[in-house]
């Protein structure tokens, strides 16, 4: 099979990597629209097989995607339509007359397409959402910035991030993710972190560190990642927190090469204390490492299967799942592209690997 395509890239509505399989599977025939040319989007497919049925073509409005083309469950339903004869021949020529316009204009460029792909990849960032909602349909969860936007770069990885705190002023959420100052991830990562390892024991903690710690009822926003205030979590956590000390250290202090086999050795610890189960285990953990570990509990559980791409959220919870859930976190280029030269940047990169749970914890699940 042949292939020829014209594709835009104003708005950075296409993802760097669906260019660089689409310029494999056209075998170097990819047209590409120029940036700063208004966003082309016509959605034609051109059909040419020879024999009786010469020419066919379809019109309509779906992405040469899985999501638009894709035979599963999860596929967007679409709507195209198919001619045939003078209309396809028709059309046939608007694709010739576009390749030759955009051809001459390429002619004239100093870069070859492969050069094209590789610096659009540099600059991309995903698209602002107006263009998004135009071209894909507006996002409906958090954990589909992730999945669709796919962030290749430390850089995309903060953008989507943005994008997570603008969706959660749409839920009405009352907590960011971004703000130190606010009630924000950053703010209760980092202060349930110091007090986690600071010099006071956790049982004497006064009243609000209390709460702030164990993700207390009366500031909600203090238990992103996780709470330990039901049942008798918290009195057994205070009763073993010396053994959960030793534990935390030994993960804190351990050197990156040394996960995710550490963090699965230490779930395992954990959770043959009395009480202590997968989430509040890798809660501990995460607020130990938040640059190399994220929490697992029944809000975050479904999400993280589904960027996973498992169908058994109940496996992440066990330390063989869990040692998978990170080394996919790890494989991902913007989880290893770093640290930024921003330094304001640093802190963020620094928790970046609990920041996920921005994009999965849904409220709504016990």
């Amino acid at each position: 099979m042949r292939v020829r395509a014209i594709v835009g890239i104003s708005g950075n509505a296409t993802h760097p990597d669906a260019l660089d399989k689409l310029y494999e599977i056209a075998d170097k025939k990819l047209m590409i629209v120029p940036k700063d040319d208004p966003l082309f989007h016509p959605k034609l497919y051109l059909f040419d097989g020879g024999g009786a049925i010469t020419r066919r073509a379809w019109v309509g409005r779906a992405n040469f995607t899985k999501g638009g083309f894709g035979d599963h469950p999860t596929a967007n339903e679409e709507m195209m339509l198919e001619v045939g004869d003078d209309q396809a021949d028709a059309l046939a020529t608007w694709f010739e007359e576009q390749w030759a316009r955009f051809k001459e204009r390429w002619d004239r460029c100093p870069m070859n397409t492969r050069e094209v792909i590789e610096k659009y990849r540099k600059d991309w960032k995903p698209p602002h959402r107006d263009v998004r909602d135009l071209v894909s349909g507006p996002v409906t969860s958090r954990v589909e910035l992730l999945l669709e936007d796919r962030p290749s770069t430390f850089d995309q990885y903060h953008q989507v991030l943005k994008a997570c705190d603008e969706m959660l002023q749409d839920e009405n959420r009352e907590w960011q993710v971004l703000n130190p100052r606010r009630q924000s991830y950053l703010a209760a990562i980092s202060g349930r972190q110091d007090l986690l390892f600071g010099e006071s024991s956790w049982s004497d903690l006064k009243d609000q560190s209390r709460q702030q710690l164990n993700g207390g009822h009366s500031q909600k926003w203090w238990g992103l990642v996780g709470e330990m205030n039901r049942g008798r979590i918290w009195p057994a956590v205070c009763e073993h927190e010396t053994d959960i000390r030793k534990i935390l250290r030994k993960v804190r202090d351990a050197r990156d090469g040394a996960f995710p086999d550490i963090a699965v050795t230490a779930m395992k610890d954990l959770i043959k204390i009395d009480q202590v189960g997968p989430g509040t285990a890798t809660l501990l953990l995460t607020l130990a490492r938040p640059d190399r570990l994220l929490s697992v509990n029944e809000a975050s559980k479904a999400a993280l299967a589904k960027l996973l791409g498992s169908n058994n959220p109940p496996e992440l919870q066990k330390p063989e799942g869990y040692g998978s859930l990170l080394r996919w976190l790890y494989d991902q280029r913007w989880y290893s592209d770093g640290p930024p030269a921003d330094r304001d940047l640093l802190p963020i990169w620094c928790f970046r690997a609990a920041l996920v749970d921005a994009f999965v914890y849904d409220p709504s699940r016990p």
